[in-house]
């Protein structure tokens, strides 16, 4: 007897006879997926050998129906080997394994088979929605035209398509990944457009990508402590990125319902405005200090107590907020080669004053006369090696320094989504659209994510190993027949990676 794969649910589908309570035998059509039988038809019973055939050959077609493909051990049975002919090969199981994670993650919340695709398909090869239509259709198999996925796309963002999603992955981080979620991390990043026009959310504003003469939209993005994106929202270009910070925390605390929430924000966050906003929502902080624009007086009470002693913390009172300080003896090293950096090219500039000017660190004019800044060079020196954190809560100093540090893995998140999904939404002008790609490449960050915790290793990676299995249609020229087969892996340790990307999602 053949068996035959399903190719949209990755089962392998075969005609099972077992023994009924009263003595006769029945046929059905199952299949065996991870320890767990299914029963897909129950084609009926015999007692002799000819109702046996008749109910054989009626599972038989059933399968063929079904699957949309036949019987490979009967096509190539009946035929010469010059009559069959490899007709396509699709990598199927790149397609199969992201379907998976992205059902795993509840994203399937939003039913709608499309977005799935589109998510996918940014995630395999990132690439324009003309672009995209055609991948999908020659890789995978699946046919949308250009118009129908913008109205998806407009369709989505109409019907809260960013809030189902994002409702998905958090209950996934609670439930699934065993998060209570009283930590968050938050940042933000900028992403530009080939333009000079401004228009809607798209205007000028300080760009992180180094490219201040374009139009540009700022995105904040919040994860959990394992890295794992929760909620994103995103600003009209020119927004200070601080003045982000409150709105997403409401929002994402009323999202959690939990408010013991602890938010942790590097250094550009900070301002009186916001420490005094988010103690009155009473929500708990953790925000990176800027130690250089303390009073001078703090200053000598924070160098002093730390007396340049390796890996010393102290604590100190700012602004009624815990301000968490320590010396490391690398991080001087290195905040000194800096400075010596920016000495040399403060100097070149002073003793070439003619060369065009540009903002330098230890720079100071008076009218056209250029010299050394020697008071900011001495007060830098000083500061070598400190960094301090402020906070409202009485978690240990080891703690806060920890929890900041662990900021990390919102910068990693940020380049995954700008590198391997090509975040930059180049093609879209309308607000709406703008808002339903990210929408796409916040999924996509999510699953990639998953996957790279999962395997260990690079989404690149699991797509390269994944790609090694394709699906072959294999064809008898001469009747049209067909049958599809999978790629034999004999390296025994691909093939146990292969089986555990199988695994993914189930």
């Amino acid at each position: 007897m053949g068996t035959l794969r399903n190719i949209c649910d990755n089962w392998l589908v075969r005609i099972r006879v077992t023994p009924t309570g009263s003595g006769k035998y029945a046929i059905q059509v199952v299949s065996k997926h991870h320890g767990k039988l299914t029963v897909h038809k129950h084609i009926g019973t015999f007692t002799d050998e000819s109702e046996k055939s008749q109910l054989y050959r009626k599972a038989k077609e059933f399968i063929a129906e079904v699957t949309h493909q036949g019987n490979l051990l009967d096509l190539l049975s009946s035929c010469r080997p010059s009559d069959v002919a490899i007709t396509e090969s699709r990598p199927l199981l790149v397609y199969q394994l992201l379907s998976a994670v992205y059902d795993k993650l509840g994203l399937s919340a939003y039913p709608d088979p499309l977005i799935k695709d589109l998510v996918i398909a940014r995630i395999y090869s990132p690439a324009s929605k003309r672009e995209t239509r055609e991948i999908l259709a020659d890789l995978f198999n699946r046919e949308w035209s250009l118009i129908t996925i913008y109205r998806h796309l407009k369709k989505g963002i109409d019907t809260g398509l960013k809030d189902i999603f994002q409702k998905a992955l958090i209950d996934f981080a609670r439930d699934d990944l065993q998060d209570s979620l009283h930590l968050i991390f938050y940042d933000v990043t900028t992403l530009y457009f080939e333009s000079t026009v401004r228009a809607g959310i798209r205007d000028f504003g300080f760009s992180k990508d180094h490219r201040p003469q374009e139009t540009q939209i700022v995105v904040g993005l919040v994860v959990n402590h394992q890295g794992f994106p929760l909620y994103f929202d995103v600003f009209r270009g020119r927004t200070f990125e601080g003045h982000t910070l409150c709105s997403v925390v409401k929002n994402i605390q009323k999202l959690l319902g939990n408010p013991e929430l602890v938010v942790v924000a590097d250094s550009a966050m900070l301002s009186q405005e916001n420490i005094d906003r988010l103690i009155r929502e009473g929500i708990s902080f953790i925000v990176g200090a800027r130690i250089a624009n303390l009073p001078s007086q703090m200053i000598d009470q924070i160098t002093s107590q730390l007396s340049s002693q390796d890996g010393k913390t102290i604590t100190v009172t700012y602004r009624k907020q815990r301000l968490v300080c320590q010396y490391l003896q690398q991080r001087a090293a290195k905040d000194r080669t800096d400075r010596e950096k920016q000495i040399a090219r403060a100097q070149e500039i002073i003793n070439a004053p003619n060369v065009k000017m540009r903002r330098y660190r230890f720079i100071k004019m008076a009218g056209p006369t250029v010299t050394l800044n020697v008071d900011l060079v001495t007060k830098a020196e000083r500061l070598e090696g400190i960094k301090g954190y402020i906070t409202n809560t009485q978690l240990p100093e080891a703690t806060v320094i920890q929890r900041y540090h662990d900021l990390w893995r919102i910068e990693y998140a940020f380049r995954l989504t700008k590198s391997d999904l090509e975040a930059r939404p180049v093609f879209h002008r309308l607000d709406e659209t703008i808002q339903a790609h990210l929408v796409i490449v916040f999924a996509g960050l999510a699953i990639c994510k998953y996957i790279e915790d999962k395997t260990g290793m690079s989404i690149q990676r699991v797509l390269k190993l994944a790609e090694k299995v394709l699906t072959h249609k294999v064809t008898n020229i001469k009747t049209g027949e067909y049958a599809y087969i999978e790629t034999t892996i004999e390296d025994p340790r691909i093939k146990e990676k292969i089986a555990f990307l199988k695994s993914l999602g189930h």
